[in-house]
C-alpha cells in the first residue's frame, strides 16, 4: 500500500537587502505611524548624507522576512511600512517587497531620489507594486546634481525623468506624493530655490524644504 506525502512550500521572502529597521516611526510618512526599513546601497554621494554607512553595496544584516514578521505582529498598532535607504530603487526586489507588504494589509511609503526611472515606472504601473505614497527627493536642478549628489549628467537627467513619472502617477492613480529638497545656507540649491519651487508648482505640487543639520559651509556632514 503506497502512502502519499504532502509537502507545503512557503513563499520565499522578497530579495530586498535591509540594513536597518525602525519598529516605530512618526516622522517618515506625514500623518502615519510606520515601521521603516532602510535598504543597503546607494549610488549617490550627497555631501550632507546622514547615512553614509548605507552607501556601499555590501551584504545586508537583515532579511525582508523580518520586516514582514514585524508588520504582522503590529497589526492595529502600525499604519504602514516605509521603505527608505540608501536608495531603494537600486534594489531589484523592491516591487516584490511592496507587493508582499500589500498582501498582508499594509500601505507602503517609499523614499527615493528617482535614480532608476525604468524600475520606478515598472513598479508604478502595477497596483500590487505601486507605493501608496512617495517622498521624492528633488535634490537639485539637473545641471547642479553632479556637484550636489555625485552623479553624472546622464543620471541627473534620469532623476528628473523620474520626477515627471511620480507626478503623473500621483495624478492618474491618486497616489500620495511629497516633493522635497534638502539644502543648507549658501548652497547652490538655496541659490536656485525659486527655480526648484517653480518646477514643483508646474507639476502641481509644493516643494517641502528640509534644512541639512550637522553640515559645514560646504554642506559636508560630520557625524
Amino acid at each position: 500500500m503506497s502512502s502519499l506525502s504532502v509537502t507545503t512550500s512557503q513563499k520565499p521572502s522578497p530579495n530586498l537587502p535591509v540594513a536597518g529597521i525602525i519598529p516605530f516611526s512618526a516622522t517618515d510618512w506625514p500623518g502615519r505611524l510606520t515601521v521603516t526599513a532602510f535598504t543597503q546601497g546607494c549610488p549617490l554621494r550627497c555631501s550632507y548624507c546622514h547615512n553614509p554607512s548605507l552607501q556601499e553595496f555590501t551584504p545586508a544584516p537583515h532579511d525582508f522576512s523580518e520586516v514582514l514578521d514585524l508588520l504582522r505582529a503590529r497589526h492595529g498598532l502600525i499604519d504602514a511600512l516605509v521603505i527608505s535607504g540608501g536608495e531603494p530603487l537600486a534594489c531589484a526586489g523592491l516591487g516584490e517587497a511592496i507587493s508582499a507588504a500589500h498582501e498582508i494589509g499594509f500601505p507602503v511609503g517609499l523614499h527615493t531620489s528617482g535614480y532608476v526611472p525604468a524600475r520606478l515606472g515598472s513598479i508604478l504601473a502595477d497596483s500590487a507594486t505601486r507605493p501608496d505614497w512617495i517622498g521624492f527627493d528633488v535634490k537639485a536642478l539637473p545641471e547642479h546634481l553632479p556637484s550636489v549628489a555625485g552623479v553624472t549628467s546622464v543620471v541627473a537627467a534620469r532623476m528628473w525623468e523620474s520626477l515627471d513619472i511620480v507626478c503623473t502617477a500621483a495624478r492618474e492613480h491618486g497616489m500620495g506624493l511629497q516633493l522635497r529638497t534638502t539644502l543648507w545656507p549658501g548652497s547652490v540649491i538655496e541659490q536656485n530655490i525659486d527655480q526648484l519651487q517653480d518646477a514643483a508648482a508646474q507639476r502641481g505640487h509644493a516643494l517641502v524644504l528640509q534644512w541639512a543639520r550637522g553640515v559645514d559651509a560646504d554642506g559636508v556632514y560630520s557625524a
